[in-house]
């Protein structure tokens, strides 16, 4: 999901779930986005094999420079998720 629309839907939309999956010793260096769910990688499948992810709630992942949201994005949008990941990461989307 490029930037640019990323910002779109946050503004649009309130039934979303941002998932920040950056570990806790990145947030301490950086914050979050104001309302996403910090879910940290390793621990994002545990959650989606225990019904703790909805199938029916437009997922937006993202993390750091977007490599691993990219991973994540791809394994849980097989296994039937609406999700997409943030192209670029947070470091992409805070250049503007």
């Amino acid at each position: 999901m490029k930037k640019k629309t990323f910002k779109e839907i946050i503004e649009t939309h309130n039934s979303i779930l941002l998932l920040d999956i950056r570990e806790q010793e990145e947030l301490l260096i950086e914050e979050t986005i104001p309302g996403a769910k910090s879910v940290p990688m390793g621990k994002v499948f545990t959650e989606a094999i225990q019904g703790n992810l909805s199938k029916n709630v437009q997922i937006i992942v993202f993390c750091r420079t977007g490599g691993r949201a990219g991973v994540v994005e791809r394994e849980l949008r097989e296994r039937g998720y609406l999700i997409d990941g943030l192209e670029g990461g947070l470091e992409d989307l805070r250049k503007t």
